[in-house]
């Protein structure tokens, strides 16, 4: 995945590669396909007057097609100048404790779309590994007991104060 932005507007583009000389073949061929398929029918379902909730079944439609699923708790969202994450969103997969409120796309929108395919149940599993990308919640108020994380905190808010950043872009 790579990302960037310009003048605060956020842009990411990322793509499978499968490693090896071989060709791809079964479950693999067809959870790759699935999300290649569900992301071309999505960005065309996208259009004025359309929902998200359209955009939704799009995605689950083509996963059931290649006897996939699409995975749980994905959000695309609608983006702003130094917003990646708008409250606008367009769910992967909805279930009965997952949805989100409907609306209609209107011209000039940005949609950062994200499919995401498992050829399993469909349900993200918790890793061990650490995460290095961070955002700050702007609502949020940090009251910071600690000198060095307060001085953290000001950096974060001085270097990368709407759009995510690495922790090992930090000096310290």
């Amino acid at each position: 995945m790579c990302g960037t932005h310009f003048d605060g507007y956020a842009s990411n583009a990322a793509t499978t590669i499968v490693v090896g000389s071989g060709a791809v073949s079964g479950r693999k061929a067809d959870v790759i396909l699935a999300a290649w398929n569900a992301f071309q029918a999505a960005q065309r379902k996208i259009a004025v007057a359309a929902t998200n909730n359209e955009v939704t079944e799009v995605i689950q439609q083509i996963a059931e097609e290649f006897k996939c699923n699409a995975v749980e708790g994905v959000l695309s969202h609608k983006v702003k100048r130094h917003i990646i994450d708008g409250n606008d969103v367009i769910i992967n997969r909805a279930t009965s404790t997952q949805s989100v409120q409907e609306f209609q796309f209107q011209p000039g929108d940005v949609i950062g779309l994200d499919i995401f395919v498992s050829s399993g149940e469909g349900k993200p599993k918790e890793h061990d590994s650490r995460c290095t990308v961070f955002k700050r919640e702007l609502e949020q108020v940090y009251n910071l007991k600690m000198k060095s994380a307060r001085a953290f905190f000001v950096e974060v808010n001085k270097r990368f104060p709407t759009l995510p950043f690495s922790i090992r872009a930090m000096q310290d």
